[in-house]
Order: C-alpha cells, then sequence, then structure tokens
C-alpha cells in the first residue's frame, strides 16, 4: 500500500515539474507576473493621485479661511479692536505657512506620479513587445514539437515496415521452401519413387493420384495459411 501511494505522489509531482519545464507555460507565467505588475502600477498611480487631490482640498479650504480671516482683521480694525486684527492675522500667517508645505508635498506627489505615468508606459510597451514574442516563441515550440513527433512516428513507422518486410521474406522463403518440396514430391510421386514409403505395391494408378492431389492440398493449404499470418 505504501510503495503505491508514494508512486502516486511521484506520478503527480512528475506532472508538476513537467508542467513548469513546458515553455509554454513559462511563458505564461512571465507574462501573467508582468500583468500583475502593471496592475499594482496603476493601483499605486490611483492612490497617489487620490492623495494629491485630497492635499488640494485641504489647502483650498485652508486658503478659504484664509480669506475670512483677512476679512476678520479688516473688520476689527474698522472696530478699533487692533488687539482681535493681530490674532486673525497670526491665524492667517500660520495657515498661510502650512500652505507652503501643502504646496510642496503636492509637488512632491505630482513627480512621483509623473515617474509612475513613466513606469507604466515603460512596462506598458514591454508587455505588448513580450505578449507578440511569447506567441511567436510558443508558435515555434509547438511547431518543433509536432515536428518532433512527426520524426518520431515516421522513426517508428520505418521500425515496423522493416519488421515486417522482413516477416514477409521468410514468409516468402517458406513458401518457396514447401513449393520445392511439393515439386520433388511430384517428381518422386511420377517416377514412383515414393511407391515402398507411400502405399502398398499394389495400390493401382488412381490410388495413387488421390494421393498426390491431398499431398498437394495439404501443402496449398499451409501456403495460404502462411500468407494470411504474414
Amino acid at each position: 500500500m505504501l510503495e503505491r501511494i508514494r508512486a502516486i505522489i511521484e506520478s503527480k509531482i512528475n506532472k508538476v515539474l513537467e508542467r513548469f519545464e513546458d515553455p509554454r507555460e513559462q511563458l505564461d507565467y512571465v507574462y501573467d507576473k508582468m500583468l500583475q505588475k502593471m496592475h499594482d502600477l496603476d493601483m499605486s498611480l490611483a492612490r497617489a493621485v487620490a492623495a494629491r487631490k485630497k492635499l488640494e482640498f485641504t489647502k483650498r479650504r485652508i486658503l478659504d479661511r484664509v480669506e475670512r480671516l483677512e476679512r476678520q482683521a479688516k473688520e476689527a480694525l474698522k472696530l478699533g479692536r487692533e488687539d482681535l486684527a493681530k490674532q486673525a492675522l497670526v491665524r492667517k500667517h500660520t495657515l498661510l505657512a502650512e500652505v507652503e508645505k501643502l504646496d510642496k508635498q503636492i509637488e512632491e506627489m505630482k513627480e512621483d506620479e509623473e515617474e509612475l505615468k513613466a513606469a507604466r508606459e515603460k512596462l506598458r510597451a514591454q508587455l505588448a513587445a513580450f505578449e507578440a514574442r511569447k506567441e511567436r516563441l510558443k508558435a515555434e515550440y509547438e511547431t518543433a514539437l509536432a515536428q518532433k513527433e512527426i520524426k518520431e512516428a515516421v522513426t517508428g513507422l520505418s521500425k515496423d515496415v522493416a519488421s515486417v518486410g522482413s516477416i514477409v521474406r521468410r514468409a516468402e522463403e517458406r513458401i518457396e521452401e514447401y513449393k520445392a518440396r511439393a515439386e520433388a514430391i511430384d517428381e518422386l510421386v511420377a517416377a514412383g519413387g515414393l511407391v515402398d514409403y507411400l502405399e502398398p505395391e499394389e495400390r493401382d494408378v488412381i490410388e495413387r493420384e488421390l494421393e498426390k492431389a491431398r499431398i498437394e492440398a495439404a501443402v496449398e493449404e499451409e501456403l495460404r495459411k502462411l500468407k494470411e499470418g504474414s
């Protein structure tokens, strides 16, 4: 039982190894990996764009607050509240400092986006070139495999034909041998050379002819069987 289980496991392992030894499987595997990399780049680019837009939205909200603080500072001065005007301006410049930081981050993210786009376009071109090459190589492999199978079949056929030819030659030789024996028997019967062995001295001519006919029939029957067997 253990030997049988081990044989089954080894058979399955060999099938897996043969699959990965197949160039078509290897090419498809590499192509799938490249497609996955393209997908990863697309996702990274989408996340980068979303993050940049979020920063830009935050920047717009801060600038809206900056404008509101400017209005508040002007209104406070009109009302003689210089202290409130200063508070508003302090908050305004604090927010403007945040805007500068956001601008820097936004520019950096734009640069990252451009790098991702360039990498994606480069990979897209490589993917298109590899796909065409992959299909060509797979076609060449399948052609070579078919040619190999054809040559193996032709080689096997040649061996079979040679074997059949040998059998036919042996059959022909045996047929010729039996024909020669039959002719020799005919000559001996005709000359009376087989009288002492085949029949009593008292048999007449008709009985000898019947015996001759039976012998010829037996020879012909055996020849027929030999021909059918070849």
